[in-house]
């Protein structure tokens, strides 16, 4: 077809290569940066009245626009940018094949960045709880520590005051 002398079945079997080698840790890193370019996109659109304008923008340009648009203190704007910044860089390693120690340091870097937004945070975070804090970030709501808090307290209340008030055993699994 492309007349070019390609072998396409070595081609199938070096693909079918590459599937025996997947990273999950990369595919993770990958899923939430993605989920993390479209909260950017969310927000941009709530900045801007014409935001989809810059539909056609790489990430990397959509976080210097939010950086830019940031309306809240500028210093905080300027933390955002970094953390959003690095996870573009471990995104980066990660999808281009990098050596495992660069992988390893990007991923500081972030940690690094993201306790800048998220100073109660454990040094050994996961990259669902740094994507999730970054969104928090990013709203005028609770941040994801003080969400989770929040969600075991009433929790608590739920399953074991309310019961216990009202003269209810709770079950062993309840009060687990």
């Amino acid at each position: 077809m492309a007349k070019v002398d390609y072998d396409g079945f070595a081609g199938i079997h070096r693909i079918s290569e590459a599937e025996a080698t997947i990273d999950q840790r990369a595919a993770v890193i990958l899923t939430f940066h993605a989920a993390l370019e479209r909260e950017v996109d969310v927000v941009l659109a709530a900045l801007m009245p014409r935001a989809h304008k810059i539909r056609h923008f790489g990430y990397g340009h959509k976080i210097d626009v939010l950086a830019a648009a940031w309306k809240a203190e500028p210093e905080e704007g300027e933390k955002l940018h970094k953390v959003l910044f690095r996870f573009n860089e471990l995104r980066n390693a990660v999808a281009h094949g990098d050596r495992s120690d660069l992988v390893e340091a990007a991923l500081k870097r972030l940690v690094d960045a993201y306790l800048q937004i998220a100073p109660d945070a454990d040094y050994c975070v996961e990259i669902a709880e740094v994507a999730q804090g970054i969104c928090a970030f990013m709203a005028d709501g609770p941040t994801i520590r003080e969400f989770s808090a929040l969600a075991d307290g009433l929790d608590r209340l739920v399953n074991v005051t309310m019961p216990a008030a009202l003269g209810v055993k709770p079950s062993n699994e309840d009060t687990a």
